[in-house]
């Protein structure tokens, strides 16, 4: 989190999420249907990135990190398609959660690749 970029993506997405919390509170009580859940499911990406280093230190492993990365996007993409009414609580949440996710795609494409800034 040390990385601008990086901190600068937590910091909002952190305070968009507990604005959005804070204004639909009466909604996520109301209309909350228990497979929205899931949408924490996206936190796996991050374990699977890091597998990736530990396991793939070739080229593959470069194929397999971009699919991952990808993957995450369109997990992202999904999960606020996904939860209609609420978008903006969704695109927080998946934003807080896609930090680690890029911070460890950028961490474990530096050991697959072998490139050092």
């Amino acid at each position: 989190m040390v990385f601008p970029p990086l901190s600068l993506l937590f910091i909002v997405s952190s305070v968009s999420l507990l604005r959005a919390a804070w204004t639909q509170r009466t909604l996520l009580t109301q209309h909350w249907k228990p497979h929205y859940w899931y949408v924490l499911t996206h936190a796996l990406f991050f374990f699977a990135v890091i597998t990736v280093g530990v396991v793939h230190a070739d080229k593959f492993g470069v194929v397999w990190l971009n699919t991952l990365m990808y993957g995450s996007f369109a997990s992202c993409a999904f999960w606020v398609w996904r939860m209609r009414e609420f978008r903006w609580f969704a695109g927080s949440l998946v934003a807080l959660m896609e930090v680690p996710v890029l911070g460890a795609v950028f961490l474990v494409g530096i050991s697959v690749t072998g490139d050092i800034l």
